[in-house]
């Protein structure tokens, strides 16, 4: 049965509580715009924003059984997108100066970033790690990130909901992130820019 669209904010909250998808995507909609334009003030990086935003609400989404219905979901919404833009914000600062002592290094003997840029290996490990996505999560992941469709154009092609698009994207970036990293031959930050390109 269909949630109606002005319910109170508690009545929606109560619903998210016991896992109602459709209460989450009326909150979704709700807040996710506002919320956008907090995290993209910090960080004046729409991908990045985006992204973020993302993880919010599957933060949200995670932990709906600690939610309380009677205190502002508003401000905890505003608490949440703080403390996971700044705890980007921290975690890029560092990869940053890790970079730059890498490419130091590199340069000084024979330009091995220089090598990875020129070179099609690069993009050999994204689709190596793409490759062992699950095959609906791979699919979503190449539709959004390599031929740049919005989650609602992706949602109405699979016919599936927004929210579980916006799950896919989430879970996909953090996997091929995590392969870069572990990765000995490309740091973490080439394969975000890799990714930010492909936009």
């Amino acid at each position: 049965m269909d949630i109606n669209q002005n319910l109170p904010e508690k009545e929606l909250l109560c619903q998210l509580h016991h896992g109602d998808i459709q209460a989450f995507d009326i909150l979704y909609h709700r807040y996710s715009q506002i919320i956008y334009a907090n995290i993209l003030k910090f960080l004046k990086n729409e991908t990045s924003a985006e992204d973020l935003l993302q993880d919010v609400f599957l933060r949200i989404w995670e932990n709906r059984s600690k939610i309380d219905p009677e205190q502002s979901f508003a401000a905890f919404l505003f608490t949440c997108s703080r403390n996971i833009t700044f705890n980007f914000k921290r975690r890029l600062k560092l990869e940053m100066e890790s970079e730059v002592q890498l490419a130091y290094g590199a340069l000084e003997s024979e330009n091995t970033i220089d090598k990875v840029l020129d070179s099609k290996e690069a993009m050999v490990l994204v689709e190596d790690l793409l490759s062992r996505l699950p095959t609906q999560r791979q699919k979503i992941f190449r539709l959004s990130k390599l031929e740049g469709k919005s989650y609602k154009e992706i949602a109405e092609e699979m016919d599936i909901s927004i929210a579980t698009v916006r799950d896919h994207i989430v879970k996909a970036n953090k996997f091929i992130r995590h392969g870069a990293l572990q990765d000995n031959g490309f740091s973490a930050l080439l394969m975000i820019l890799l990714l930010h390109a492909a936009n």
